[in-house]
């Protein structure tokens, strides 16, 4: 049998071939790279706060999944199970980086990068006051995840000052004048050798403690004034 195929035609077909061949290659491929391509992920981050006064503390609460309203979601109930109050979805990110920065006053400011660390720098720079600004959360959509930072280094709060006492004679026997100087309500008791009087002395205010009668022994008595609140203070004076 003779064959119809000239050499050139054999030439033709054998090109056709390979490029069908390299065809469905490059689609295998592509299927593949497409099946392996991972999804979207997102990162959500909410502030709550921990107390109204300055410095204001600041809670954090942060959610990655695979749907944004969803990680906004729960990123809020992530910052209220950590003890937030008033807790505010700040910023999401989509196969990114997110951060949110807070300062001494309350103010919260957020930013979103695909560098964490650019993220953070630049939420900090948002905000108005640098006082106590930190990084109150932080993540990525990636998982990567940033430790807590440490709380602002904040001076401890001086102790509170016990009140201050001056007496005057009165009719009958002896007037103590008392002040608060601690700036919180408390229950006082007064105590001398043979005198043991309890009575509540008003944040920043005085009381009139009145001893009568008291007879005069013309020496020195040693006071002690002591308060539920901490403070205490002791006097003498000459009755």
């Amino acid at each position: 049998m003779t064959s119809n195929i000239t050499p050139q035609r054999r030439i033709r077909l054998a090109a056709g071939i390979i490029l069908i061949a390299a065809a469905a290659s490059g689609a295998g491929l592509l299927s593949a790279a497409t099946a392996d391509a991972a999804p979207d992920a997102y990162v959500a981050l909410s502030v709550g706060l921990a107390g109204d006064n300055p410095p204001v503390q600041t809670i954090g609460g942060m959610s990655i999944g695979p749907d944004a309203d969803q990680a906004r979601i729960a990123s809020l109930s992530n910052c209220q199970n950590n003890g937030g109050n008033h807790c505010v979805f700040e910023v999401s990110a989509m196969n990114a980086c997110a951060a949110a920065a807070a300062n001494d006053y309350g103010e919260i400011e957020a930013a979103s990068d695909p560098s964490v660390q650019v993220a953070k720098t630049n939420a900090l720079s948002k905000l108005e006051s640098s006082q106590g600004a930190h990084i109150v959360v932080s993540g990525c959509a990636n998982g990567q995840i940033d430790p807590p930072a440490p709380p602002p280094n904040n001076p401890p709060a001086p102790p509170k000052q016990g009140p201050t006492v001056s007496f005057k004679v009165i009719v009958g026997g002896i007037q103590a004048h008392i002040t608060d100087r601690s700036g919180v309500t408390s229950q006082c008791t007064y105590a001398t050798d043979n005198v043991n009087r309890s009575f509540a002395l008003p944040a920043n205010s005085s009381y009139d403690l009145k001893i009568v009668p008291a007879i005069p022994q013309f020496r020195n008595w040693t006071v002690t004034i002591a308060c539920d609140n901490g403070t205490s203070t002791q006097a003498t004076t000459y009755f």
